[in-house]
């Protein structure tokens, strides 16, 4: 009997867990935007910290540049461009402390810009006001206001700024503060009317044209930085979407693989039931047979037989997926088993009249570590293959060599080839040529993806090359050891045991 409090837990856990999926979407979501925002914040203030070390700069660049200027006939104000330079760096050593103290400090910053103004209008009234070589420090300011600062810092600083430019070149006009005559140029031009309106404009324009042209590249970084990010999210987001459904993808496979093995097994045992009494009838026990008859059952027990090879395919490719592929490892002649396949080959080119030349080796081949009846099967695979596809009149070639500390094995026949194009998908599960398909309809397109994993699984290589309409020639290599290295390599094996 269900219990109701049961299948009402049951339905509210199922109800829960897109809640669930959503809530976690949700903290990602957040934390991202906390992780987004703490992150603007410290480079900010990375900006902030590199606004004093600039500042540090441009005190040492004018001190240096005063002094220099001083020595070559500039009849400067030095007592001022220290005043200026002194209140600078005090502002510095203060803003070092609160930078230190405060993550990201609200005000302190314009306090910084403002000051910066002041300290250049200093500068300059102390080297020559309307005619100081160091009218180009306010459009600095401005254009580093622009890049360190917010959207509404430069313009205010402009303003702030032009103020106190203008506001010095008109007191020295009318005589409201003294003029500091630098003594190289003529100590009246700032009297100039035309001068002097013409340098106030020409500097109040650069001022607003820096400010302008500066903020605009700053706003379009901004803007393709936001887009930027937001495409990261999008892509952080995908991500995750990619993530789930590749794991689903993965189980999905999981099922079907075990899927496959449980209905191979199941499969297997009427089907090896049915090739019994086949044989059985075949072969006389339950009375004699007329032609036809025989003909019938021997076509039964062919297609019965290709049912069996395709169930033991499919069991060999589930075990090389879920690792439960044995292999037992022996040192063995490489030669025995390919001797073999050809004995057994030449039965099926015979009857098909396709010629067979095997390229024996020269001399003795040296032992190899292999698990013989898996080799056994990757080889039969191959030669099935060329025997299958290769037509009438056609030639098959078996050749096997040592090289490099390696046995070479390979096989070529004139048959079909493969297409350019599908070269890449040849070892693939499943997968069979599109001209093999026209020209036979048999076939699991599981032998060569079993024999990969075989001879890749012996520490081993497998390739090929093949023309479409003029052949394929396989090969594979399987490494040669010395018997000391046979042995040390099976004490690791069990000592790992």
């Amino acid at each position: 009997m269900v219990n109701i409090k049961d299948k009402n837990k049951k339905k509210s856990e199922s109800k829960s867990m897109p809640d669930s999926e959503f809530v976690r979407g949700q903290k990602d979501s957040l934390r991202l935007q906390k992780d987004i925002s703490q992150l603007g914040a410290k480079e900010k203030l990375n900006r902030l910290k590199w606004s004093v070390a600039v500042r540090y700069i441009m005190i040492s660049a004018v001190a240096i540049i005063t002094l220099v200027g001083h020595e070559v006939g500039f009849q400067f104000d030095l007592i001022g461009v220290l005043i200026a330079s002194t209140i600078a760096f005090i502002f510095n050593l203060t803003s070092n402390l609160v930078y230190q103290s405060i993550y990201y400090p609200r005000f302190w910053p314009y306090i910084g810009i403002f000051l910066d103004m002041i300290v250049i209008t200093l500068i300059v009234h102390a080297t020559g006001g309307i005619e100081s070589i160091f009218l180009p420090l306010y459009l600095l300011q401005l254009v580093g206001t622009n890049v360190h600062f917010s959207k509404i810092a430069a313009p205010l600083n402009l303003v702030f700024g032009g103020g106190l430019f203008v506001t010095l070149v008109i007191l020295e006009y009318t005589g409201g503060i003294p003029h500091v005559a630098t003594g190289v140029i003529r100590e009246q031009l700032y009297l100039n009317e035309i001068y002097f309106f013409g340098v106030a404009f020409t500097m109040i324009t650069l001022m607003g044209i820096s400010t302008y042209r500066s903020g605009y590249v700053v706003r379009s970084l901004q803007t393709v930085e936001g887009e930027l990010l937001k495409a990261n999210q999008e892509l952080i987001r995908l991500n995750k979407i990619y993530s789930k459904i590749n794991r689903r993808l993965k189980e999905i496979d999981q099922m079907k693989t075990e899927f496959i093995s449980v209905a191979s097994h199941q499969m297997r045992t009427p089907l090896s039931g049915v090739k019994w009494v086949l044989r059985m009838i075949l072969d006389g026990d339950l009375g004699d047979l007329n032609s036809q008859q025989r003909e019938m059952l021997n076509k039964g027990y062919q297609t019965n037989e290709r049912m069996i090879a395709l169930i033991n395919d499919l069991l060999n490719v589930s075990r090389i997926e879920e690792g439960r592929f044995q292999y037992r490892f022996v040192r063995a002649s490489l030669e025995d088993v390919v001797d073999r396949a050809v004995r057994d080959l030449r039965v099926a080119t015979a009857k098909k009249k396709v010629k067979l030349e095997y390229n024996e080796p020269d001399q003795g081949l040296p032992k190899v570590s292999m698990d013989v009846d898996k080799i056994s099967l990757a080889i039969q695979n191959l030669v099935d293959n060329a025997s299958k596809y290769t037509p009438q009149g056609g030639k098959i070639i078996i050749s096997l060599k040592h090289e490099d500390q390696k046995l070479i094995f390979s096989i070529s026949d004139t048959g079909v080839g493969i297409p350019a194009e599908q070269h890449g998908r040849i070892f693939s599960k499943f997968f069979r040529a599109d001209n093999v398909i026209r020209m036979q309809t048999d076939g699991s397109g599981l032998g060569l993806f079993i024999s990969k994993a075989i001879i890749e699984n012996h520490k081993g290589s497998i390739w090929f090359e093949s023309t479409e309409g003029k052949g394929t020639t396989f090969y594979f290599s399987l490494p040669v050891q010395s018997e000391h290295e046979a042995d040390t390599e099976f004490d690791q094996f069990i000592n790992r045991v």
